[in-house]
């Protein structure tokens, strides 16, 4: 008898998951009729509206399904949202794509305010502290209209903790790569969380520190596959309602101080003819700080939105970051600084708001063994206004919004986005028609303007062009969704709830901007000379399933996204897989309060650049499961694995110039105990 490859038998266990899965388990679903229950959002209309109410189709990862997945940062977290792509960066961070865009277009924001980037676009999201989260809302499609320049593929936007009356916890979590560096083998995880209610005022801090050692699948070569890294985090923030700011009306002011420290390094190669090894290091220190003030928008004892309400926010960060190989080092020092405020009107059948953005940031970059300038202190400002109409209707509602922003060096744009929701169907079967039809739009970042990415030494160069244009899109979004209860006379299931959506989306883009070699810049200074240019039309169009079904502790969910992105000479954009399957199974014990979470996530047929010699592997597949317990008022454990198979990119790929689609990754395992004072 033949014995089983270990492929096969993933592959078997894949399909019987989902099998399984699809008939027997899915996610536990609030009750659309259950205020108390139900998850409120903010990200479709920048006002509170019960889920099931919003006129734009949300995904929400709650608290405590984030408290299972992660222990660290946001990266962990993402790659259990149905129908986002999480991929790794050349620095070891974590970007995203989703319905075919990469992250340099779509937003990332915390509390309905934009992040800083590292690198001038997409967000790193192994720099967000997951430690706050209360929960992640995604809102798939253009959402330029709502939160300006680079939402043309959406916007994940993490919703903090409140405050909470006086209580602290500490928790530690240790973990082990299975190729785990042999002289420090562990890596080590530890947050302290507390709250303090005094008078008026409450307070709060947050730590997280990771030690995370790296991973290695040939120790025997001077190359690490990943970075050893130390990452601290400390966040502090108070907040009172009792000040009223010449006003009749309590207003809530709240300040908030976020700092960052992160350094990575690994080795990479070693000098020829010498014994110098050559490091990529990262090391990174960021400031932020956050000043707010706002009226209550949501009546939490009625559970309705306030006739009027407003608010007002202002953010600056300050990052600096110092990259790059230890014989080229690159010191980046990036300044972001808004005002942004919104006026809030609503009646029983319309809810109007309006505001406005004053938006800054800065760029400088400098390479110190040269003395030679890629970025010269280079800077832009924008001057946003937005106004948006909701018609509210029990059955229907219509939500249109327009957007205009000036921009210091591009000039006056604007974006409309019209949407529908329809509700139909009875009590036993309720049926959710969601429609959105909006404009997308990207200024280019500082970077793609302004680069000199000086590598002569090695032959080639990258440069920014101020001759850039901003990217455009139009998308088209529609989602419908199917609620009912199932098994009503079963006594084993107790009357089990079944949910199931499609997803169509379908976008045009023009002017994306892509890197170029250019020719004649390459033939006149003899060197290999790749500039931003805004060169291609494309056509991105895809369709996401899902389907869930809950009952007594079970729950569990299969999402399948088919994606298909093209430009206009008909070739595939590259870096977007065709297909992609994630499905979870979760059990929930409330005698014992024991969470168990098992997910899997697969994808194939990766477009890739034709550069490559030759094709390892198109596919690739991820078991990762999670366990939680609390086991007294005090005491709390965890325990996980992630890439249980161990999958990663196979290690001779780049010496052969090979694709290979999976990720560089390590089978990790976690074990964690938390104490609550």
């Amino acid at each position: 008898m033949k014995a089983t490859s270990p492929s096969y038998f993933k592959t078997c266990l894949f399909g019987y998951f989902a099998f399984f899965n699809l008939t027997s388990f899915a996610e536990i679903i609030n009750q659309p009729d259950d205020n108390h229950l139900e998850h409120i959002v903010v990200s479709g209309t920048r006002t509170p509206k019960l889920l099931s109410n919003s006129p734009v189709s949300i995904q929400v990862i709650d608290q405590e399904t984030i408290k299972i997945l992660t222990q660290g940062t946001l990266a962990n977290a993402l790659n259990y949202i149905p129908g986002v792509v999480v991929t790794r960066n050349v620095k070891g961070g974590y970007n995203i794509q989703m319905q075919g865009f990469d992250g340099d277009h779509v937003l990332v924001l915390i509390n309905s305010q934009p992040l800083i980037s590292p690198a001038g676009s997409a967000a790193d999201l192994d720099q967000i502290n997951a430690n706050e989260i209360e929960q992640i809302e995604v809102l798939r499609g253009a959402a330029s209209v709502m939160y300006g320049s680079s939402a043309m593929g959406g916007v994940i936007n993490i919703i903090t903790k409140d405050y909470d009356e006086n209580q602290a916890q500490i928790s530690t979590q240790i973990g082990h790569y299975a190729d785990a560096l042999s002289d420090d083998p562990l890596s080590y995880t530890t947050r302290v969380n507390a709250s303090l209610s005094k008078g008026d005022w409450d307070y709060k801090l947050s730590l997280l520190h990771i030690n995370d050692s790296g991973f290695d699948y040939e120790p025997s070569t001077i190359k690490q596959d990943a970075s050893g890294m130390k990452k601290s985090f400390i966040n502090l923030s108070t907040k009172t309602d009792s000040l009223s700011f010449f006003t009749n009306n309590k207003v809530n002011t709240e300040v908030k101080y976020q700092y960052l420290n992160e350094d990575k390094s690994r080795p990479v190669s070693i000098v020829p003819g010498q014994n110098s090894i050559i490091t990529y290091v990262s090391k990174v220190e960021q400031n932020q700080v956050d000043f707010s003030l706002s009226t209550d928008a949501f009546n939490t004892e009625q559970h309705e939105n306030q006739q009027t309400s407003w608010q007002l926010n202002t953010r600056y960060i300050n990052h600096q970051e110092t990259s790059g190989q230890s014989s080229s080092i690159r010191n980046t020092d990036i300044n972001l600084a808004e005002i942004n405020g919104q006026y809030v009107s609503s009646s029983d059948n319309l809810e109007i708001v309006s505001g406005g953005v004053i938006h800054f940031d800065s760029l400088e970059q400098i390479k110190p063994a040269t003395s030679s300038i890629e970025i010269d202190d280079e800077s832009r400002q924008n001057i946003d206004a937005f106004i948006q109409a909701n018609w509210i209707n029990p059955n229907y509602q219509i939500l249109a919004g327009l957007r205009t922003q000036h921009d210091s060096d591009f000039g006056f744009h604007s974006a409309a986005r019209v949407s529908t929701l329809n509700k139909f169907g009875d009590k036993e079967n309720r049926w959710q028609w969601r429609n959105g039809i909006g404009q997308g739009y990207r200024v280019p970042s500082l970077k793609e303007r302004f680069y000199i990415f000086d590598h002569s030494n090695l032959g080639y160069m990258v440069l920014g062009s101020t001759d850039l244009k901003p990217e455009e899109s139009n998308t088209i979004n529609t989602t419908l969704s199917y609620n009912t209860d199932v098994f009503k006379n079963s006594t084993l299931f107790n009357q089990a709830q079944l949910n199931l959506e499609v997803n169509a989306h379908y976008s045009k883009t023009k002017n994306f901007i892509e890197t170029v070699r250019d020719p004649e810049k390459s033939a006149e200074t003899q060197l290999d000379i790749s500039v931003y240019q805004n060169v291609a039309r494309a056509t991105i169009q895809g369709l996401d399933f899902s389907i869930d079904l809950s009952f007594n502790e079970w729950s569990g969910q299969i999402n399948y996204s088919y994606l298909d992105a093209k430009n206009e000479d008909g070739q595939r954009l590259t870096e977007r897989p065709y297909h992609q399957l994630k499905t979870n199974l979760a059990y929930h014990n409330y005698e014992h309060e024991l969470d168990v979470l098992f997910y899997l996530v697969y994808q194939s047929n990766e477009a890739y650049n034709s550069d490559y010699a030759q094709e390892l592997n198109n596919h690739w597949f991820s078991a990762n499961i999670n366990i939680n317990q609390n086991i007294n008022d005090q005491f709390s454990w965890s325990f996980g694995v992630s890439n249980i198979f161990n999958e990663h990119k196979d290690v001779n790929a780049n010496s052969l110039n090979a694709f290979d689609s999976r990720q560089v990754s390590s089978r990790n395992i976690t074990l964690g105990i938390a104490y609550q004072f």
